[in-house]
């Protein structure tokens, strides 16, 4: 058995366009070696694009839902090794939190809300042209569970300036941590095995 200690995870979560990306990557240039940014695009962007046939919508919900399950999982094995990690992940979908909240327990998870105003959020969408229109505004779910460690706002703060909020806050936050009050709100039996 590993006597590795396991490594810390500082999850960004917020609605598509926020900048939760830009601030991941920001954060890599504040932070002492070694942390490993893990987008969950990044994980999305590994995903074979041949198609030999199209997908109806159940079978799309239910390849996204492996995609962010496994991407859960590559996070928890990174962090089990001892390394640092910044993930880059909406909780647009409640059952996203539940399975983090059992595959991260035992793990040092710092909560960050990344906020910004519907109408910039608008902006972006239609600045970048990569993401469908309204997408940012479908996402009500992100903030749903109401608990964080941290929140900055991209409104009128660029990803600089948030990503060393950040990071100058990480060693200072009280415990328990939003992960462990959400745990211990929902009541969650520990995980077997």
């Amino acid at each position: 058995m590993s006597t590795e200690p396991r490594g810390r995870v500082v999850l960004l979560n917020g609605p598509s366009s926020a900048g939760k990306s830009s601030i991941g990557r920001a954060m890599l240039a504040r932070l002492a070696d070694p942390w490993f940014f893990v987008p969950v695009d990044g994980i999305s962007g590994m995903r074979s694009t041949r198609h030999t046939r199209v997908l109806g919508p159940a079978e799309i919900d239910e390849m996204l839902r492996r995609t962010r399950l496994g991407y859960h999982r590559t996070v928890a094995a990174l962090a089990s090794a001892g390394n640092d990690v910044i993930m880059d992940y909406p909780l647009s979908e409640p059952w996203r939190l539940e399975d983090l909240l059992d595959v991260l327990t035992g793990y040092d998870v710092t909560l960050a809300h990344v906020r910004c105003s519907a109408a910039e959020l608008e902006r972006r969408e239609r600045v970048r042209g990569d993401r469908p229109l309204g997408l940012a505004a479908s996402q009500t779910q992100v903030f749903a569970h109401d608990d964080h460690d941290i929140v900055v706002d991209t409104t009128h703060h660029g990803a600089g300036h948030c990503a060393s909020e950040i990071v100058r806050r990480l060693d200072g936050l009280s415990r328990p941590k939003a992960f462990d009050r959400l745990r211990a709100r929902t009541a969650r039996p520990p995980r077997a095995g």
